[in-house]
């Protein structure tokens, strides 16, 4: 079970599906974006104008929250392009390329704050834009500006409870599903809410490989108290699935 939407993991599910794998799809976050949000269009004012050196996206939802806005605001998404672009997550690198039109100057395949502070290569003074979600937390803004980089964490959207996808809460009761995979912290967070909003709980994991694709999704889940699969050595969607192909098959 993947617990985004068929639209959003079509990647990931092919990768699953290659394998021989039946792929159920639990939507478990809406992204909502603030009504009014001054500051995140002046960020995005600020980015068309070149007034940062980097334009980091550290989810792929932020990346389509930010091609929306532009729209709205007007602006000529390939401006952008004259900033250097980092993207975190295989997903987000898509996203960019789909509804941005941007290529990634940088995407590394292991994303721990650190390691992507130190890929950056920063140095003091420098500018970078990191438009995010709400409820993201701050690991990754204060890795950035250890070197002295001005770093502005703008708040870009809220996620909610999401819906619809199949009925994973009855396909775990009923003993149906081997395997959960989770690509981004927030995943977690809003499985575990919906999975209680529709009357399960996290104890219907418990013969259920948990994985995730890297150390900062699996600090997540075991902060729920899931039993987590050791962290593939890459952090891709292809680590992931050859990670639940060799726990899965024991």
């Amino acid at each position: 079970a993947l617990a985004r939407s068929a639209d959003d993991a079509k990647e990931l599910s092919a990768l699953l599906r290659a394998q021989g794998a039946d792929v159920y799809f639990y939507p478990c976050i809406e992204i909502v974006p603030f009504d009014e949000n001054e500051e995140f269009d002046a960020a995005l004012r600020a980015a068309a104008a070149g007034k940062y050196e980097w334009l980091v996206f550290n989810d792929a939802d932020v990346v389509i929250v930010v091609a929306k806005q532009l729209e709205l605001l007007g602006i000529d998404p390939r401006v952008l392009n004259q900033l250097k672009i980092a993207t975190i997550g295989c997903m987000t690198e898509q996203n960019a390329q789909q509804y941005l039109g941007l290529h990634a100057d940088l995407a590394p395949e292991i994303y721990t704050p650190e390691i992507v502070a130190a890929a950056l290569n920063l140095h003091l003074g420098d500018r970078v834009l990191l438009p995010q979600s709400g409820v993201t937390r701050l690991a990754l803004a204060k890795c950035l500006r250890k070197p002295g980089a001005d770093v502005a964490a703008v708040n870009a959207y809220h996620p909610l409870i999401g819906r619809g996808g199949d009925p994973v809460p009855v396909r775990l009761w009923e003993g149906k599903i081997d395997g959960i995979a989770f690509t981004y912290p927030t995943e977690v967070r809003y499985f575990a809410k919906r999975l209680k909003y529709e009357g399960g709980t996290l104890d219907m994991l418990d013969d259920v490989v948990v994985s995730c694709i890297g150390p900062i999704t699996t600090e997540a889940a075991k902060s729920f108290g899931l039993s987590v699969a050791p962290v593939p050595q890459s952090h891709t969607y292809s680590g992931l699935v050859d990670q639940i192909v060799q726990v899965v098959n024991g």
